[in-house]
């Protein structure tokens, strides 16, 4: 038995649109940049934060959120956690 899906429309929010860039835009730094900081070796087991052209590292989201926006707190910082082990990566797609 499916769940009933509700779809709304919101008035346009230019707040929400300018957050959503800056988020966009730290996303592409961060990948940009994270092979010359090394980001893969380094920081195995940890949170990082891109923000500012910056990068921010922690032990928690918590952590580098905080450190992310202290430092600019109009930026909407992108984070993510780096494994401690590589491992495989599996990708599906559904049809």
């Amino acid at each position: 038995m499916s769940k009933q899906v509700i779809i709304e429309e919101l008035p346009y929010d230019p707040e929400f649109e300018r957050l959503f860039k800056q988020a966009e835009r730290n996303l592409m730094w961060f990948s940009e940049h994270a092979e010359e900081l090394e980001v893969f070796k380094k920081y195995r087991g940890r949170y990082v934060a891109a923000a500012g052209g910056e990068l921010f590292v922690g032990d928690s989201r918590e952590e580098v959120e905080r450190l992310a926006r202290e430092k600019h707190p109009d930026e909407m910082p992108h984070v993510r956690y780096i494994p401690r082990e590589k491992g495989p990566r599996i990708y599906a797609c559904q049809r």
